[in-house]
């Protein structure tokens, strides 16, 4: 395969990830991970991706649903109370921060695999390494990796 063949495919899988993502309104987003999970923790890095921040998500998930479902179109704060709704707020942050934390684990993962075979990591300023971006991997978290995955480790 070409390498505009594999760039056409990688832009189709980008657009199919927003689709996913938009169509499960961010369901797809612990999937992507769990979906990949196991591959991931296949590759040369002392780091592994645990089960459980995604599960988590997924909980998370399923209460703002029925939380949604109970209020229907009143407030929450009409329902549960200022305090409920606030620890409800700190919860949300917690758990989005755990998403994040995860995704750096697998751009840690990503970055140690494509450093080459072997236990030791090359050092020094002319050893070539991949080196992935923190900044995007905040970002775009799941696209960015998946982009990592499908330019470095796919093809």
């Amino acid at each position: 395969m070409d390498l505009s063949a594999l760039r056409a495919t990688g832009l189709v899988f980008g657009i199919l990830m927003i689709v996913f993502a938009v169509v499960t309104f961010g369901l797809y987003y612990p999937i992507w991970f769990l979906r990949r999970r196991a591959a991931l923790n296949e590759l040369d890095s002392p780091r592994k991706l645990p089960t459980w921040p995604f599960v988590v998500f997924i909980v998370w998930f399923v209460v703002q649903f029925m939380l949604g479902a109970a209020a229907a179109s009143a407030p929450l704060e009409e329902l549960f109370g200022e305090g409920a709704v606030l620890f409800l707020n700190v919860v949300q942050l917690a758990v989005g921060i755990l998403m994040l934390v995860q995704s750096c684990v697998t751009k840690d993962i990503l970055e140690y695999h494509l450093a080459g075979p072997g236990d030791q990591v090359p050092s020094g300023l002319l050893a070539e390494t991949v080196k992935l971006s923190g900044v995007m991997t905040f970002f775009f978290q799941m696209f960015y990796l998946q982009y990592v995955i499908n330019r470095h480790i796919a093809s």
